[in-house]
């Protein structure tokens, strides 16, 4: 199977095990599942491709390919904004990752693995797998795909994107850039994609607002925890014809039209995002790894500032929907 990716361009899948998981019932449900509130046009499903391809293009073995293919399959309707929704005290983020094994194994997926001689008991622990993903702040294969995916599809300068793939390297079952300075421009892409999109005001604004209509759907009964593991458009039917007033009008708010101010003295609610940022490892001349903030001290004071930012989190006052 041909698939032409929006990052990594065409790209021939051959295996059959890859093809059969792709055309899963969980697999597909992801089709249904954007990436996030502002960026409509990137599914889950698209993203899982996608770091499928970048462990394919990395060497990475097949069986990483499968658990990169399999590594969203958890994910809620409205994905993260479900973290609002539950929020913990330490802003992880990660409800869906409590279900991974549930979703998985209730599925025809541990079929389609045993038939091509793999453990799904293997394949659902990911600390077996060191390229598809590892703790802040290093580099992993999701982090690299979302980031870049993100990024073209939110209109944001691509010229860079050839240039990181090319520098990419497997060292000590982790990647690594080649290049120093290539290894700070990805980090400090990174770092303005968590500034205007992810962590930005609106976009926790969104979230938020959602986040609530979800939480008095739970409440009221109009929708159900399962009805979670659907997708986007099957819970957002259901908010809709719930006739709720307090529901609608959040409902209403999330549009292009929602004009928010942030101020902490005057202010409707207060959210947070998770922190998201990379402080890659590259190779030096002499062969040995080194991370970009112990080369590059600007890039150090930058993200220190980042953090602040995202931690202090924003006071969010809606001006107009």
């Amino acid at each position: 199977m041909k698939i032409q990716d929006r990052i990594y361009g065409q790209v021939n899948i051959e295996e059959l095990i890859l093809l059969e998981l792709m055309a899963s019932e969980p697999l597909q449900r992801l089709k249904g599942i954007k990436q996030s509130l502002s960026n409509q046009t990137v599914s889950r499903y698209e993203h899982s491709l996608g770091v499928m391809i970048l462990l394919k293009i990395l060497k990475a073995p097949l069986e990483e390919q499968i658990v990169g293919l399999l590594h969203d399959v958890p994910h809620t309707a409205f994905s993260h904004v479900i973290d609002y929704v539950f929020s913990t005290a330490d802003h992880s983020h990660e409800f869906h990752e409590k279900f991974h094994e549930q979703m998985i194994k209730k599925s025809e997926i541990p079929k389609i693995l045993a038939k091509y001689n793999y453990d799904v008991n293997k394949i659902l622990d990911e600390d077996n797998f060191s390229l598809l993903e590892r703790k802040l702040p290093d580099l992993c294969a999701d982090r690299i795909d979302y980031s870049l995916r993100d990024r073209i599809a939110m209109g944001e300068d691509t010229s860079q994107i050839a240039t990181y793939l090319k520098n990419l390297i497997v060292k000590a079952d982790e990647i690594v850039f080649t290049d120093k300075n290539v290894a700070k421009d990805f980090a400090q892409d990174y770092l303005e994609m968590d500034y205007k999109h992810w962590s930005s005001p609106r976009e926790i604004a969104l979230y938020q607002i959602l986040a609530n209509a979800l939480k008095l759907a739970l409440e009221h009964q109009i929708i159900s925890q399962a009805d979670l593991f659907s997708d986007d458009d099957f819970v957002y039917q259901k908010l809709q014809h719930s006739k709720d007033p307090e529901i609608l009008k959040s409902l209403a708010k999330i549009s292009s039209r929602l004009e928010i101010m942030s101020d902490k003295n005057n202010y409707d609610f207060y959210a947070r995002n998770k922190l998201r940022f990379v402080d890659p490892k590259f190779l030096d001349p002499s062969g040995q790894l080194a991370r970009v903030s112990q080369v590059f001290p600007k890039f150090k004071q930058i993200l220190a500032k980042h953090q602040t930012w995202v931690e202090a989190g924003q006071y969010i006052k809606i001006v107009a929907y």
